[in-house]
């Protein structure tokens, strides 16, 4: 019965039910135990997930919310350009990013000189897990990361954990569309009478 409700939580967040425009990519599952410390108070204790790297399938907005470390090492999250989240900050800080489609840039770090890219493969400890989306003290998000720096004791995912969302940018509404259409129109033909009384 565990393997089957496993089997439909991972079918779930490999796209069937996609969250949002953000998707898993290259997806492979892996357990892992000894998830622990101040995650675990935030996101409950967590077993499984998934290797695999994120991207979005339109442009918008994403964003992640510090929910904890677990760790001998100091690392962080970042989005890149100072845009970073660190072991100094308060749980439930957030930070965010437009995005266009395609991978999301993020990366989380180590104090040794370490760092994971998302859309890197992951080969040995180093790397993240992708949980599944939650509901918890800090936020609803689509999916959990856990973070596992390059120290060789163990492989948790707990050293550092973030929530993730993606939010699609707006659409314009066919209103907008009919109205932009109408003005192109009035313009061409101001434009087309100028040209007829200059002739």
């Amino acid at each position: 019965m565990k393997h089957i409700l496993i089997g439909i939580l991972l079918s779930t967040m490999l796209g069937t039910a996609q969250a949002g425009t953000l998707v898993i990519n290259n997806g492979s599952f892996i357990n892992f135990s000894g998830y622990n410390g101040q995650p675990k108070t935030v996101t409950g204790a967590q077993n499984f997930g998934l290797w695999g790297y994120l991207s979005a399938t339109s442009a918008g907005t994403f964003s992640a919310t510090y929910l904890g470390n677990e760790s001998g090492y100091i690392n962080n999250y970042s989005l890149g350009l100072g845009n970073t989240l660190l072991e100094s900050n308060s749980l439930g800080t957030t930070i965010s990013k437009s995005v266009g489609s395609g991978t999301v840039g993020f990366s989380f770090a180590d104090n040794k000189g370490s760092t994971f890219s998302n859309g890197q493969q992951q080969l040995n400890i180093l790397g993240f897990a992708i949980m599944p989306g939650q509901t918890n003290a800090y936020g609803t998000f689509a999916y959990i990361l856990g973070f596992n720096d390059s120290y060789k004791g163990d492989a948790d995912y707990d050293d550092f954990v973030v929530g993730v969302n993606f939010i699609t940018a707006p659409i314009p509404e066919p209103e907008t569309w009919a109205m932009l259409l109408v003005g192109l129109g009035l313009v061409g033909f101001t434009a087309r009478r100028r040209i007829g009384n200059t002739a």
